[in-house]
């Protein structure tokens, strides 16, 4: 990577230089949920109460050792045959919940056979994100973070939130990032294959042994895949090095261009910004609604973030180091302006990211954010529809295509 000071990861640790790559092609996983936003942001908006988010996951492959590796699963099909632990989470805090397809199908109806994925990464143990290891061939290994779950798994440990189907009869490797003294940005980082193409990166906050994937696409450019060291892009932007535009890209609202004047001048989601209308917070008259993140991250004792202090001191190495550096693409598991901007998979299995930087695709995915929030006047009121969708992605729990009221059903 280059270390001119327009790179911020020019700044501290730049990855060592490689012209080894990987390609990254990037799968929907059809698993969509519907969120309570106060468990994920501060402070909550008007409308903006449920949060629709997709799940995405990353099917990477280095040709030149030969060796592919899904980043992430998303959940499996049959996520009622998760845990006990799991089921509960699932039953008391999630409105909404339905998964299409395993990867498993997605991958072998196009052609993947599963016997050619080498390894698994889990980006951490949560169930969105694990899928379902025990459907690959046992010379697929199983990778995740230092502190990952409680082990031994369930049905031995009874408050266990990992399946043992998951890990019998295959190797499993606990990466420790911190073992090769390698850091890139703030983080600690593992060189995945040993050739510079793909690093693993200590990203704690969220969830114990929480890990990113930074990829190399060219010599010069590489994917941020972030999982869920955040949970909505409008937490780590806009940013002091991106400011939000004087107009929004129509791009940002996918499609959706009804709901706001075009040309959109920035002032209408400046105005409404929820850090200047949160009372509770005593600075708020010095913030700057152009380069201050839309939320802060939630940290009450329901917070979706096991560590919310270190979330936070993460969510802005993020934004320093890597959002703000022209020559990253920043990519979270569950952001909804990815499947209507970038190419997928399941669609069309050939099309890979790589190109992204020469294709313009951080200009196009990076605001993608506001098409999600309502339209609000200056003192923060809901004056359009009250999302971009008229309801929430999914509502209510979906087994075997069906809504259930619980999982007995």
């Amino acid at each position: 990577m280059s270390s001119s000071s327009g790179n911020s990861l020019g700044k501290l640790n730049p990855p060592p230089r490689s012209k080894n790559t990987v390609r990254v092609r990037m799968l929907d996983t059809t698993s969509v949920m519907s969120l309570h936003a106060f468990s994920f942001v501060d402070p909550v908006m008007p409308g903006h109460e449920l949060m629709s988010v997709t799940t995405m996951a990353f099917l990477i492959e280095n040709e030149r050792l030969g060796k592919k590796a899904m980043f992430d699963l998303g959940t499996r099909k049959d996520y009622w045959n998760s845990p006990p632990m799991t089921l509960r989470r699932i039953q008391d805090a999630i409105p909404g919940v339905r998964i299409d397809k395993d990867v498993t199908e997605i991958l072998q109806e196009k052609d993947i056979p599963l016997k050619e994925i080498d390894d698994i990464i889990w980006s951490h143990s949560h169930w969105d994100h694990m899928g379902s290891p025990h459907l690959f061939p046992h010379s697929t290994n199983l990778n995740y973070g230092k502190g990952t779950g409680i082990f031994p798994a369930y049905p031995h440990t009874p408050d266990s939130n990992l399946n043992e189907d998951d890990f019998n009869g295959r190797q499993c490797n606990e990466i420790d990032c911190g073992s090769s003294g390698l850091r890139i940005g703030p983080f600690m980082a593992h060189d995945f294959y040993g050739d510079g193409s793909l690093y693993l990166l200590d990203t704690p906050g969220h969830w114990p042994g929480h890990l990113c994937a930074l990829a190399r696409t060219t010599p010069d450019t590489f994917v941020f895949l972030g999982g869920d060291i955040c949970h909505f892009a409008g937490d780590f932007r806009p940013s002091p090095q991106i400011p939000i535009p004087d107009e929004v890209p129509a791009i940002a609202f996918r499609g959706r261009v009804g709901r706001n004047p075009m040309p959109c001048p920035c002032a209408v989601f400046t105005d409404c910004h929820p850090q200047t209308h949160d009372a509770s917070t005593s600075a708020a008259e010095g913030i700057n609604a152009r380069t201050t993140p839309f939320y802060k991250l939630s940290t009450h004792t329901k917070s979706t973030y096991k560590d919310p202090q270190t979330a936070i001191v993460t969510t802005f190495g993020l934004q320093e180091y890597f959002d703000a550096d022209p020559n990253v693409l920043v990519l979270l598991a569950h952001d909804t302006s990815l499947v209507e901007v970038l190419p997928v998979f399941n669609v069309n299995p050939e099309k890979d990211l790589n190109n992204w930087h020469a294709d313009g695709m951080k200009e196009k995915c990076h605001w993608g954010w506001l098409g999600e929030l309502p339209q609000y006047d200056s003192e923060g009121n809901v004056v359009g529809p009250p999302v971009c969708r008229s309801v929430p992605i999914v509502q209510g729990l979906w087994k075997e295509g069906k809504l259930i009221k619980s999982f007995d059903d």
